[in-house]
């Protein structure tokens, strides 16, 4: 799970320089992530960079989680969603009115009950979904982006967010950090959680809406900052890279253990970053957006 955090934020900083140099004949890229090395040599043909200006690039608008009921903007007090099951549910018990306070209270219990148990480990798929070089989509670019980041786990990743050291970690998700949220009584002595996070800039874990809930991009800022040849026309990459971070949990647990049978963790990440010089290329953008899916049990 370290190796993939690192070579994912190292590879979003690949293909800020990738972009920029996107229209030389040949590129080569060699990414060491044990040093975070990152290497991109042009090959032979000309460049001719497009403009001077970098218009800001703006991020990909990421779809938005399916069959979740919306909370209402404003105050706190957040309406549960309408449901079609008026049976009455004995004490104690969830349903589909069930208020967002209740609906994450149990999401926590069922989460930090099955994840104690160290055993309930999922599969992981990272894919780039889009490209953009000022502005512009740029599907060459893209095709190398998404060789560079795509790739699966194998299947040992603990509940998110994971952390290998603690494997009985508290639940760090509160109401407040939830946009909408949906409870299923699947009729078969199990029940369904979906849960989607706020869109959070430059998140990180444990501090945040979603970083309380998905294993988020950190270290792209520094792993940018770190590029000999690459420098900003105004600012650094701290004030010139932005990350937004969304997403959203569905679990299904059983009602008799309170454990997880099946859950999906998906991240999506909108990276934008301005004002970069890179070889003969002045004051450019680029934007990239990731989809991080893990799903468990990974057999």
């Amino acid at each position: 799970m370290k190796n993939f955090k690192r070579t994912l934020s190292i590879a979003l900083a690949l293909i800020m320089i990738i972009g920029l140099a996107a229209c030389t004949k040949e590129i080569t890229v060699t990414v060491n992530c044990d040093d975070a090395i990152i290497q991109a040599l042009s090959g032979n043909g000309s460049a001719s960079p497009a403009g001077t200006t970098a218009p800001t690039a703006q991020p990909t608008t990421q779809p938005t989680a399916q069959d979740t009921t919306a909370a209402p903007s404003g105050d706190d007090k957040t309406e549960a969603p309408a449901g079609d099951d008026k049976t009455e549910a004995p004490s104690g018990e969830l349903t589909s009115s069930s208020s967002l306070e209740d609906v994450v209270a149990k999401y926590a219990e069922v989460y930090e009950k099955t994840k104690a148990t160290g055993t309930f480990l999922g599969k992981s798929k990272t894919t780039c979904t889009s490209v953009a070089i000022d502005g512009k989509e740029n599907g060459a670019v893209k095709a190398i982006a998404d060789k560079a980041v795509g790739s699966e786990g194998d299947g040992t990743t603990p509940l998110s967010p994971s952390r290998d050291d603690n494997p009985g970690m508290k639940c760090a998700v509160k109401p407040e950090d939830i946009q909408s949220y949906k409870f299923t009584d699947n009729g078969d002595g199990t029940a369904t959680i979906r849960l989607e996070v706020k869109p959070t800039e430059n998140s990180r874990r444990f501090e945040d809406p979603a970083g309380d809930m998905l294993d988020v991009m950190e270290d792209v800022k520094s792993a940018l900052a770190s590029i000999s040849a690459l420098s900003w026309s105004e600012g650094d990459a701290n004030s010139n890279v932005v990350l937004t971070s969304s997403g959203y949990c569905e679990i299904t647990y059983d009602k008799s253990t309170d454990m997880m049978t099946k859950a999906e963790y998906m991240l999506y990440t909108d990276a934008v970053a301005q004002h970069m010089n890179i070889l003969f290329f002045k004051d450019k953008s680029a934007a990239a957006s990731f989809e991080y899916i893990v799903q468990y049990p990974s057999a």
